[in-house]
């Protein structure tokens, strides 16, 4: 039998079976966190087809969980569906892209934070605050399973801020944007958890002290600061069609 890249199914260096891989009646969100892992790993080449009767078979479930699994990968933009050709892997954040994300998010992202400070509500500070608290808890390895958790954090704390500005287009902005993905992707190995936890904190800080300016620029610095210390890693990456 032959797996939805090619190769057999039983092969050890096969991407998708991993070590305790469940093999039987697997759920929906299992399904996307195994296919998730291995994409945000790079453990398969952008613009590999992924087929979903393949998959399925690899994951001895039903093709329903992995074409469900898929549509939601599609909209974290980390897999992309072409028409006749189905779904592949998205290609990598090269760098054009990489500062159009930047240049866009320094657009809204301090602007909500200065609304947030004029408008947040005690219980919406203390949900930040909350998730910074989260945030602190020390990250062990350099893969994504090991940072899944504090991504899901980064990502919930930026779309909470934006909640608490009052405006909910700004939500839906970020959420289509879907930017920690990407990001994560290519950078969690990088040692990023400290210096993100301390720039939130500051962001929170002027919310709290409902200091508009403050707020603006404490989310103007943190986003600013990201972008330096991804962006190295960005340049080296090579502009590639989608196969």
């Amino acid at each position: 039998m032959t797996s939805s890249l090619g190769g057999s199914v039983e092969e050890p260096g096969s991407p998708w079976l991993s070590a305790g891989a469940p093999r039987r009646s697997i759920l929906g969100d299992e399904i996307y966190e195994l296919i998730k892992s291995r994409l945000m790993d790079n453990l398969v080449e952008p613009g590999s087809r992924l087929s979903i009767d393949g998959l399925a078979r690899d994951f001895g479930c039903s093709p329903t969980p992995v074409r469900e699994a898929l549509a939601r990968l599609e909209s974290d933009g980390l897999v992309a569906k072409r028409a006749h050709h189905g779904y592949t892997v998205a290609p990598l954040m090269d760098s054009k892209s990489f500062d159009e994300l930047f240049r866009v998010r320094l657009l809204l992202e301090p602007a909500a934070a200065s609304w947030a400070a004029g408008l947040a509500t005690t219980q919406q500070i203390q949900n930040l605050q909350d998730l910074i608290a989260d945030m602190k808890e020390p990250v062990d390895g350099a893969s994504y399973d090991s940072y899944k958790t504090f991504a899901a954090q980064d990502a919930a704390f930026h779309l909470a801020l934006a909640t608490a500005s009052g405006v909910g287009l700004m939500v839906d902005i970020l959420e289509r944007l879907r930017p920690h993905s990407q990001l994560y992707r290519l950078y969690y190995e990088m040692g990023i958890a400290g210096d993100t936890v301390v720039e939130h904190q500051r962001v929170v800080d002027a919310v709290n002290q409902h200091d508009e300016a403050a707020a603006s620029l404490a989310m103007s610095f943190h986003l600013n600061a990201a972008r330096e210390r991804l962006s190295g890693a960005a340049a080296s990456v090579a502009d590639k069609p989608l196969a």
